[in-house]
């Protein structure tokens, strides 16, 4: 190991991959990474024939530089995936988004959100305070209150009026006037989802993870090197392992919560505002199953608050070599916080499979080859509504000690695949001094390169 790096990346995940890659993976660049492997949050692995992602991930990304690199970097390997997704809710199948698929709402309900929404809807607002405002705006309080608000306490982990919306963007439909009332009567001509469902990519083979490997292909990673210290002012790094390293700059892709706290010289404001951060922490329980899929959709949201499950996905809906033929493989996700606790894993086993089974994703208990449990500690960033406030106070402070941030927990964005990759490629240019309209290999980069968060169009 070096005793100087020129740049310093901390974390071998999208983000820090695409900031070495368009660095040039030649240029001093070196990435610390604590796992025995790349990747990071999009790791997956092949476990007796069954090829699991860390949750499901999916390119749904527009931007044709990210299109033409993520083709490149799977060889043109790539499925056009058809997206359907559907709701479970009090024994229904709802199709999703479902505001916009009232005529499977059981009524009375269904009377009643339409009701709701055309009073509630064409009323004068004011701007939303918050998530809970918002929904109630969008699309009447009935609706919100039953899906979309008791969807946020088991994905998000806290109410919705403790949420911001500066996340929202177009991720969640706003549906017009027209379509709900037509949604009431039967279904609609066009897929609503937020999303263009003709679009999304995944990786024939390997998993979401192939994406990866090519990016770091050449990249100087260090692995099992666990940040244990660090002082930024005098740029210098302390790894579990007792290595030791200098730097001139430095790219951090480290969840905020994590990284502030062994900072050497921080101050008390900063480690306090980084504790009020809050992201979500997840159970993810992956059933092998010995029969065909049951349904066609790609996964399934579970509204009901009484069912653990939150949301599920099929693995072999992805890409067919993600489970052996004649067979599913199910994931599950199951959230906690701070906010939140999370069941025994026992309990939780138990009450999922047996979720399942009600859904009809499994036939019975017969049939599962394999069900694995597996706490995953990083869930989504919370846009709770302390999180502005704190932030800025974290970010101030790493600002002034010249770190660049990228990737969702360290910029502690909704970001997405294809954002992170962008992100890495600011981060590179930045450092580079780079100001043309060219990365480092001559691609020409256009304005809509580097989206907005809460615009960007690819999903993880």
């Amino acid at each position: 190991m070096p005793d100087h790096v020129k740049t310093a990346i901390l974390g071998a995940g999208l983000s820090g991959l695409s900031t070495s890659y368009h660095l040039g993976h030649e240029s001093d660049a070196v990435i610390f990474e604590a796992k025995s492997h790349h990747g990071g949050h999009v790791h997956s692995e092949t476990v007796d024939g069954f090829t699991w992602d860390d949750g499901p991930h999916i390119s749904f990304t527009s931007n044709e530089y990210i299109k033409d690199l993520f083709s490149d970097l799977v060889d043109g390997e790539f499925v056009d995936l058809y997206i359907k997704a559907v709701n479970w809710y009090q024994g229904s199948w709802i199709d999703h988004p479902a505001q916009t698929s009232l005529w499977q709402i059981p009524e009375p309900l269904r009377t009643r959100c339409l009701e709701s929404f055309l009073e509630y809807t064409q009323r004068e607002h004011q701007p939303p305070k918050n998530y809970e405002e918002w929904l109630h705006q969008a699309m009447g309080p009935v609706f919100a209150d039953t899906f979309p608000a008791a969807y946020t306490r088991k994905y998000w982990t806290c109410e919705p009026r403790n949420m911001d919306v500066d996340w929202i963007g177009m991720r969640i439909l706003r549906p017009d006037v027209e379509d709900v009332v037509n949604s009431a009567k039967g279904p609609l001509p066009a897929s609503m989802y937020y999303v263009n469902t003709r679009s999304a990519r995944y990786p024939k083979n390997g998993g979401f993870w192939a994406y990866c490997n090519k990016l770091a292909a050449g990249a100087d990673i260090l692995y099992g090197k666990s940040l244990v210290a660090a002082n930024f002012e005098r740029r210098w790094l302390r790894f579990s392992d007792g290595s030791e390293v200098t730097y001139d700059n430095i790219v951090s892709s480290l969840h905020l919560q994590h990284l502030v706290p062994m900072l050497e010289g921080v101050p008390g404001s900063v480690v306090e505002a980084a504790e009020t951060l809050t992201s979500s922490v997840f159970y993810r329980l992956d059933f092998h199953v010995n029969h065909e899929p049951k349904k066609d959709e790609l996964w399934y949201y579970i509204y009901d608050e009484d069912k653990l499950s939150v949301r599920i996905s099929v693995t072999e809906r992805f890409a067919e070599s993600n489970a052996p033929t004649g067979k599913t493989g199910i994931q599950v996700e199951v959230y906690g916080s701070k906010w939140k606790a999370l069941p025994p894993q026992a309990e939780v086993q138990r009450r999922v499979l047996a979720e399942l089974i009600e859904f009809g994703l499994i036939e019975n208990e017969s049939y599962v080859e394999r069900q694995a449990i597996r706490l995953v500690p990083t869930g989504q960033v919370v846009y709770d509504l302390a999180r502005k406030g704190a932030l800025r106070e974290v970010n101030s402070y790493l600002d002034k000690n010249g770190v660049v941030r990228v990737g969702r927990y360290s910029e502690w964005k909704y970001l997405m695949s294809d954002t992170c990759v962008l992100g890495g490629r600011r981060a590179a240019r930045m450092l580079q001094g780079r100001d043309d309209d060219t990365d480092w290999r001559g691609v020409a980069i256009t304005a809509d390169d580097v989206p907005e968060d809460a615009a960007s169009s690819s999903r993880s």
